[in-house]
C-alpha cells in the first residue's frame, strides 16, 4: 500500500490540505534522489468533482553534464489535476483530468509524484550556471583552474562561422 494515498471517501465539500512524506524508493525514484519527498496536496471538493493541486520538494545528487562532478540539487515541482467520475461532465479535452471510479475510496499520488519529479529535472544538469566544463585536450576540470593546453588552434572547417561571429 502506498504512503501517498489520500482517503477521499468521506471528504466533505470544501478545501482540504494534506502534508505527506515519502522516501524516493517508495515512489519509484532511482538512487540519485537522496532526500525524503515533501508533498503538499490541496483538494477542493464540490458535489461533482475534486480538484487537486500538489507541490513536491526533494533533492538529489547529480552529475554535472559539463564537468562531470557530483553535486546536490533541490528539485521542486507541482501539478494540478481534476478528478471526475464522468468524463462527459468535463468540457474540452483537458489532459489534467483523470477519471476515477464512483466507489473509489482513495487517491494514490505515488505515480504522478514520481513522474513530475522526473519532469522537474532540467534537460541539462549543471552544477552551476557558469560551469566551465572540462578541457577538451587534457580533461582538467576548468572550474578548478586553467590548464596549459593550447585550445585556440584555428580549425579551418569553422572559419566561415568565425567570420559571422566577429561581425
Amino acid at each position: 500500500m502506498s504512503v501517498l494515498r489520500i482517503n477521499i471517501s468521506k471528504l466533505s465539500e470544501g478545501t482540504h490540505h494534506h502534508s505527506l512524506k515519502a522516501t524516493p524508493e517508495e515512489v519509484g525514484l532511482d538512487s540519485r534522489f537522496t532526500k525524503e519527498l515533501q508533498i503538499e496536496a490541496t483538494l477542493e471538493k464540490t458535489s461533482r468533482q475534486l480538484y487537486m493541486r500538489v507541490g513536491i520538494k526533494t533533492s538529489g545528487v547529480f552529475t554535472c553534464d559539463r564537468c562531470l562532478e557530483e553535486f546536490e540539487q533541490e528539485i521542486s515541482s507541482g501539478y494540478g489535476v481534476m478528478l471526475v467520475e464522468d468524463q462527459e461532465a468535463v468540457e474540452g479535452d483537458d489532459e489534467e483530468v483523470q477519471l476515477i471510479s464512483p466507489d473509489s475510496a482513495h487517491v494514490d499520488l505515488a505515480e504522478d509524484v514520481r513522474q513530475f519529479v522526473i519532469l522537474g529535472l532540467p534537460q541539462k544538469v549543471l552544477c552551476r550556471e557558469d560551469c566551465a566544463g572540462l578541457c577538451p585536450t587534457c580533461g582538467l576540470n576548468l572550474n578548478l583552474g586553467k590548464c596549459d593546453c593550447k585550445n585556440d588552434e584555428d580549425d579551418s572547417r569553422w572559419s566561415e562561422l568565425q567570420k559571422i561571429l566577429k561581425n
